[in-house]
């Protein structure tokens, strides 16, 4: 068995042709299903976002694993071959483990350190989990690698250290008034910066977002980067909403300052102010006269900047510090998959103790017929009781010995000793199981979920 990434993402490959191998979230499961019918194919997980499409496979061989991949990305979304083949990313094995790990943590988001994308990979597992594509692998590898990303984010907070401008402004808004969840947030302006304030707003569940531009028209293309409904109005009528505002973004493209003091009083009138406003332009957007209005709070681009300034230097010891954490979760799962070897072994090992104490309580019930049902009680407890405690050393070194390096010569020696060579019926039975869920293909026996439910610690 094998691990098996293939990606087409955001690093490599062209928006144009990311639109065209999207999967629908409804179309998810019947593509887990085929692609788990395709040769080769024992585990899957399709990820798929804005950024990325990702195929997670456990394939019996690898160059085979890859072509049928890139095959059914091919056939699934009708396109020629050639046409996706130069934008494939291949990872293969512990290439994969690493990638799923940073990934889980935003390492290898756009945004670094970003939540969204572990929401997202959780959604797809459990997809694929549903649609019975994976098991013995991928059930633990997900698992582990959801319960890690969790752990990195709670630790490190990684994400409350923003790299970019338009994520700052809005970890500034959350440090300010803390709840954006009530909070309406005015953009100015329609260009990059916008866009990128609003697919950075996904982030922080603000309350209403409206756009105010010169061109209404371009600034209603912005709702394609969220699925909160945009509120859209035209520049011009900015001061006429601006008391309705608790957040103030302005990035727009003006020679003198667009928002003055003067203005903002005489829209204010004698109301009650208390807003955030936030400058990303370049020239200034926003007089800076206008902090001296009680209740306004502005950062221009030059505080952004010092925070970013922190956060880079932060963010450097945190990544650091979590792809440590990275190497020794990748270790651990390689050692749990080494194990996987053994887990036949353990299983024919339990079967036999458990054939002898039922045999021995058989013979014992025959010879003492006359032992009430509180002495047998007691008794098979005090059997049980020997045999857990006889196993439970081997089993501990079993499974030690199975990540050492004559692994393979040591659990056949182990299977001469306590004459546990692997089940043949059982082993049957589960494969049989495997086939009739993929007929005509074959089946890792450790592709199954019983094995994963017993022998899961």
């Amino acid at each position: 068995m094998h691990i098996l990434y293939v990606g087409l993402t955001y690093k490599h490959t062209p928006v144009k042709l990311r639109e065209k191998t999207s999967f629908f979230s409804q179309d998810l499961t019947g593509a887990n299903v085929k692609l788990n019918e395709t040769k080769s194919i024992l585990e899957n997980v399709i990820l798929t976002t804005c950024n990325r499409t990702e195929i997670y496979a456990v394939v019996d061989q690898l160059h085979t694993g890859k072509y049928y991949i890139k095959r059914f990305l091919a056939d699934f979304f009708e396109l020629p071959m050639e046409m996706i083949e130069p934008y494939l990313e291949y990872k293969e094995e512990e290439g994969v483990l690493y990638h799923c790990y940073r990934l889980g943590c935003g390492l290898d988001s756009t945004v670094i350190g970003e939540t969204q994308i572990l929401g997202q990979l959780k959604t797809s597992f459990q997809v694929a989990r549903e649609s019975q594509t994976t098991g013995t692998i991928f059930n633990k590898l997900f698992n582990d690698v959801i319960a890690f990303s969790k752990k990195m984010h709670t630790v490190y907070k990684i994400n409350d250290r923003s790299a970019s401008l338009s994520q700052s402004a809005m970890q500034i808004a959350e440090n300010e008034l803390t709840d954006l969840s009530d909070k309406h947030l005015f953009i100015l302006g329609a260009g990059e910066m916008s866009e990128l304030v609003v697919k950075n707003s996904e982030n922080f569940n603000i309350g209403q977002i409206s756009i105010f531009n010169r061109t209404v028209d371009k600034a209603l293309k912005l709702q394609q980067y969220t699925d909160q409904p945009l509120h859209v109005f035209p520049l011009s009528d900015f001061y006429k909403k601006v008391p309705e505002a608790d957040i103030v973004i302005s990035a727009i493209s003006v020679k003198d300052p667009f928002i003055t003091k003067q203005d903002l009083v005489l829209s204010y009138a004698n109301e009650t102010v208390k807003a955030l406003y936030i400058d990303l332009g370049v020239p200034r957007n926003i007089n800076p006269h206008c902090r001296l209005i009680e209740g306004i709070t502005l950062y221009d681009m030059d505080q952004v900047n010092q925070l970013i300034q922190k956060h880079n230097e932060e963010r450097a010891e945190i990544l650091a510090l979590i792809n440590q954490d990275v190497d020794i979760a990748v270790s651990d799962f390689k050692e749990w998959e080494k194990q996987l070897g053994i887990i036949p072994v353990i299983k024919r090992l339990r079967e036999k103790t458990l054939e002898a104490e039922e045999a021995a309580m058989t013979s014992l019930m025959n010879k003492l017929p006359d032992l009430t049902t509180r002495e047998v009680k007691i008794i098979r407890k005090h059997m049980k009781s020997i045999v857990n405690q006889s196993l439970r050393t081997p089993i501990k070194e079993i499974k030690e010995l199975s990540i050492e390096e004559n692994a393979a010569y040591d659990i056949q020696l182990i299977q001469r000793i306590f004459g546990v060579e692997e089940n043949k019926e059982t082993e049957d039975c589960i494969k049989n199981e495997n086939q009739s869920r993929n007929p005509g293909k074959q089946v890792s026996r450790y592709s199954n979920e019983t094995s994963s439910s017993i022998y899961s610690e």
